[in-house]
């Protein structure tokens, strides 16, 4: 991924120590960016047509009225799947949207948003991170995890009775063409949240990283953390993209430069990939849980989240090292 950038890297690390260092050290955002412009930006503009066409169609309405049987089990009503499915592009209006949901459904529908709903911004960073790796196959591998431990985490959960049925009204959808003007319009909206959001936000992720790469606070870091890291198999540097994300989804893009990325086995790259994404909800979501509902609420969604995430994690670590030393 570096090798276009060769001639650029090396006269950056001719810079003085500091400057080098957060440009073109391991975390520098010149080294760094191909990630965000080749990988990322690609996944966000796909799945935000893709959201875009299936919202102006009718057909997602269709499908959650369709589901409502199949969710009802989880404490879910079948109109929480529309912001679930919003949530792919961004959680923050997903969240807002859930105002429409039932009132005896709408915290299990926040948890499961805040759960699984993997926004664009962290499918593009897990989709850049596996493909920057020479695992690109290993995404889909996620996203199918993902949604399994989504389903067992909202049955988990699952507080209360939901209606059997749908109302007249929610049956009566209607579907129609999607007009291309109307897809675009949504599609370039979300990539432009992508631009002026999530943009600078990983350009303050890499400089922090460089920054604490330089002091070598990264190594303190990861000698702290490094016996929590060994718990579900991993190396103690390993602890920097886990807490990157905590903060923005984006920041799991480290695990695919620098030593991790070559030190990482296939395994441990999805261990760590999955751990980053779902240990805590990203810091905007976390705020907008406690705006929308209550900070006490919010609490207890963030911490039932971090506790049946640390089950999979380990479920996915210590149970794929058994298939595999069974050669399966």
């Amino acid at each position: 991924m570096r090798s276009g950038l060769h001639p650029e890297l090396d006269a950056l690390a001719s810079l003085p120590v500091p400057l080098s260092t957060v440009l073109a050290g391991d975390y520098g955002v010149v080294a760094m960016l191909p990630f965000l412009l080749v990988w990322a930006l690609p996944t966000v503009l796909a799945f935000a047509l893709l959201i875009a066409a299936l919202k102006a169609s009718g057909l997602l309405e269709l499908v959650c009225a369709g589901l409502h049987p199949l969710v009802r089990p989880l404490g879910l009503h079948g109109r929480d799947l529309a912001p679930f499915v919003m949530g792919y592009g961004c959680n923050v209006p997903a969240i807002i949207k859930t105002r429409a949901c039932s009132a005896c459904t709408r915290n299990q529908a926040v948890g499961a948003i805040a759960f699984g709903s993997a926004c664009s911004y962290q499918l593009g960073a897990t989709g850049a991170v596996f493909a920057a790796t020479g695992h690109a196959w290993m995404t889909a591998l996620f996203v199918l995890y993902l949604l399994a431990t989504t389903v067992l985490y909202t049955a988990a959960t699952r507080r209360g009775r939901t209606p059997r049925t749908l109302d007249p009204a929610a049956r009566r959808v209607f579907v129609t063409r999607p007009a291309p003007a109307a897809v675009w319009r949504e599609a370039t909206a979300t990539v432009r949240q992508f631009a002026t959001r999530a943009m600078p936000i990983f350009v303050a992720i890499c400089l922090l990283a460089s920054l604490l790469q330089a002091l070598g606070a990264l190594d303190t870091l990861a000698d702290a953390l490094a016996p929590v890291m060994r718990v579900f198999g991993l190396p103690g540097d390993a602890s920097l993209g886990v807490v990157l994300a905590s903060v923005r989804k984006d920041g799991l893009l480290i695990f695919g430069e620098g030593d991790l990325a070559t030190h990482l086995s296939a395994l441990q790259l999805l261990t760590a990939v999955y751990l980053a994404g779902v240990l805590l909800p990203c810091l905007v979501t976390s705020l907008t849980i406690a705006r929308e509902l209550s900070p006490r609420q919010a609490l207890r969604i963030i911490g039932r989240q971090a506790a049946f995430a640390t089950l999979f994690t380990l479920a996915l670590a210590w149970g794929g090292h058994v298939l595999m030393t069974a050669g399966l």
